[in-house]
């Protein structure tokens, strides 16, 4: 069953399930949309002897908590407490277990048996953008550097871009592709060329073939590998 503890949220299945609704639900999905997914994802754990009660329990939680408790599942809930059956899974434990769990399950019934005021509200999503740099590259002249880095949103990869910079805030995008482990690799020729050297696979979104800051104008030369 892999309990941790006797409070109604101290096992991996509760947990889980309880966790998964609300990652779900502050992604702005319908909670009873939400519901039928998690009973589809975790059909296991609601079928299973050992997990089916937690299962339940961390569903009916996460339902009661955005006002939307199906009320089959809170009999559901209702019966498995006041039948003392989630407590057959405790059997051999010592007595003071079996109270702190019993006491716990009372506590959960009493909760959820009255409608909560206000349904839990939704976090905002997160939202951490991180690059990884692949070519950082000055101009002979000193004066604009050119860049390329893979992009990642909360950790998963978005896509590849590239500038030519002319100082902190100033400067544009030269190229956008989608291609994680990309091979791309640039130089300058002089301070108004740059070579930019790629895989030949890569299919670019954005490809410019010049470059333009307050006066400084160059080319951009693509070879592909």
């Amino acid at each position: 069953m892999g309990t941790w503890n006797t409070a109604i949220d101290g096992n991996d299945t509760f947990l889980d399930i309880y966790q998964d609704f609300f990652d779900l639900y502050n992604q702005g999905k319908d909670p009873i949309e939400v519901s039928k997914q998690i009973v589809k994802d975790y059909k296991e754990s609601f079928d299973d002897y050992d997990d089916r009660n937690n299962s339940l329990f961390g569903l009916a939680l996460a339902q009661w908590e955005t006002k939307s408790l199906d009320p089959i599942l809170y009999k559901q809930v209702k019966e498995i407490i006041e039948a003392g059956s989630d407590l057959e899974a405790w059997e051999g434990s010592d007595i003071k277990y079996l109270e702190k769990r019993k006491a716990a399950l009372d506590k959960f019934l009493i909760k959820i048996s009255t409608e909560k005021e206000k349904p839990k509200r939704r976090a905002k999503p997160k939202f951490d953008f991180t690059t990884l740099e692949l070519v950082k590259l000055a101009a002979p002249d000193h004066k604009k550097s050119f860049e390329a880095s893979e992009h990642y949103i909360n950790g998963a990869y978005s896509q590849t871009g590239s500038a030519i910079y002319w100082g902190p805030g100033n400067g544009g995008s030269i190229f956008y592709f989608e291609g994680r482990g990309k091979f791309i690799s640039a130089r300058w020729i002089d301070s108004q060329t740059l070579e930019i050297t790629y895989d030949r696979d890569i299919i670019f979104t954005k490809k410019d073939d010049t470059f333009f800051y307050n006066g400084d104008q160059g080319k951009i030369i693509y070879l592909p590998k």
